[in-house]
């Protein structure tokens, strides 16, 4: 049975934010609340709010409500309407998922300047750390207000160079506690010996990598070395303490893209 949500969208620079928050977890927190009200100041106004019962002791937000992770995805528009429909099937879907697409994909998700892998395609420009600025300083904070509550951690998702972007993320944000990198686009330039020498800002919680086993078949150099660079990302983040797991998925870089994302998602929020 399909999970009913709430659903709220906006904008920020031309990236559209949709928030989807199922109603049955909105539902189960309202049955905690007990008549004790409090005020909750927001942009200099203040409201009304609920405080939840003693019963609940984890993950609660300043005012003592039961605060749900968050889930930060980014993806295409047509990947984010096959997620959220496999994701309102999932028992485990109880949290927000704030999926952003509408993204200048060989910017925003590259830490750096790279060539075109193909000399017809535009080159990569190191945009991240200005687009994590923004997702930082205005998308979160904005998807923050709409939910009321500060979320009990955030987590970010990806497939492809978004996988990257979740990875590079770790390294530049302490906010991230939890990261799903699925089938990233670990062949990036410098990508593996940047995430070798760095550490994370914040150690993340869990840590998903996954791959398709045919994405090394290929002979362009390098596409090519995805394999090995993403098993040997792997290895460091083993001996490096981290809790990571690490998936090959049948078939090349676009086979079952939206059900590699929800198995990513199932790991690292579950």
């Amino acid at each position: 049975m399909e999970k009913a949500l709430k659903i709220s969208s906006f904008f920020v620079e031309g990236k559209k934010a949709t928030l989807y928050q199922p109603l049955e977890s909105m539902v189960e927190k309202n049955l905690y609340q007990v008549n004790t009200n409090s005020r909750l100041h927001t942009n200099g106004q203040t409201m009304e709010a609920k405080v939840l019962g003693e019963k609940l002791t984890e993950g609660k937000s300043s005012e003592g409500k039961l605060s749900s992770p968050l889930l930060i995805l980014h993806c295409f528009s047509e990947e984010e309407e096959a997620v959220v429909k496999l994701l309102q099937g999932q028992e485990y879907f109880s949290f927000p998922l704030l999926c952003i697409n509408n993204l200048e994909w060989q910017k925003d998700m590259c830490p750096w300047d790279s060539p075109a892998l193909i000399n017809t395609e535009k080159d990569f420009i190191g945009g991240a750390d200005e687009y994590l600025s923004l997702l930082e300083k205005e998308i979160i904070p904005k998807a923050v207000e709409i939910l009321g509550e500060e979320p009990s951690y955030y987590a970010l998702a990806g497939y492809s160079l978004a996988g990257l972007f979740a990875l590079y993320a770790g390294y530049r944000s302490a906010l991230f506690s939890r990261i799903a990198s699925v089938s990233g686009s670990l062949w990036y330039p410098d990508f593996l010996s940047f995430a070798k020498e760095k550490k994370m800002l914040n150690k993340a919680e869990r840590l998903y990598l996954s791959l398709g086993t045919e994405e090394a078949k290929t002979k362009h150099a390098v596409l090519s070395t995805i394999e090995g660079k993403t098993r040997e990302l792997v290895e460091h983040y083993q001996s490096s303490g981290y809790c990571v797991n690490f998936e090959l998925n049948p078939g090349n870089h676009f086979c079952e893209v939206e059900q590699r994302i929800e198995k990513g998602i199932r790991w690292i929020m579950k």
